[in-house]
């Protein structure tokens, strides 16, 4: 609710400012928009519960195109995604020497790897996808996360994304196979065997897993 609040505040804010700029009465805004004279004063104050069509509406009165967009954060922790038990198995299956680290942070905004493991020369970035939805948006943004640890801890980082090994996920995977092979060339048992062994990866890789199952070879 706070965070619901600011934001609302700073669009009311700038609604009100181009009110001014253009000399006009909430009431004239009121007409153009086709709501309420209260509810004009509403948006302008930062009431949060303003709908969306509504705020879309009083922006265009004013001139403004009121764009809503979301930005990568905080994302859910691993036990509320249903991602822990997977996290887990990693962690126990990986050698002594890797020294594993859970929501590990990765931007400047809350941004999380879902486990590093850190070796004596590279951190393994691992990234748990239950769901592939859009491949190569997922990789891009598995990849910020891997280039911000890279940058942070000065070292060699690898990507690793864990895909649930699934009818609906090994379809999407199968689709854009060439783009696999080139970004992820790692394969399941090479992924498994650094984390294993605890030799490097060396470069990035895809693990598919299965639920309370160990990890497909």
């Amino acid at each position: 609710m706070r965070r619901s609040r600011v934001q609302s505040e700073a669009v009311g804010s700038t609604i009100a400012l181009s009110r001014a700029d253009h000399a006009m009465t909430r009431e004239q805004i009121s007409r153009r928009a086709g709501v309420s004279r209260d509810t004009v004063r509403r948006v302008e104050e930062g009431e949060p519960g303003v709908q969306l069509d509504t705020l879309c509406a009083v922006g265009s009165a004013v001139g403004l195109d009121v764009v809503v967009r979301a930005y990568p954060a905080r994302p859910p922790p691993l036990r509320d995604s249903g991602q822990i038990h997977v996290a887990e198995l990693l962690c126990s299956l990986a050698h002594a020497s890797w020294k594993p680290v859970m929501e590990l942070a990765a931007g400047d905004h809350g941004e999380a790897a879902d486990i590093g493991f850190f070796g004596a020369r590279e951190i393994i970035d691992t990234e748990i996808d239950r769901l592939i939805l859009d491949l190569q948006a997922q990789h891009r943004r598995n990849s910020r996360k891997r280039e911000f640890l890279a940058a942070h801890h000065q070292r060699p980082v690898r990507l690793v994304m864990v895909i649930e090994d699934t009818k609906r996920n090994r379809g999407a995977i199968a689709a854009h196979a060439a783009f696999v092979r080139a970004v992820l060339p790692a394969e399941s048992r090479e992924v498994l065997r650094a984390l294993r062994t605890g030799e490097p990866l060396g470069r990035d890789g895809l693990l598919w897993i299965r639920r309370r199952q160990p990890p497909r070879r």
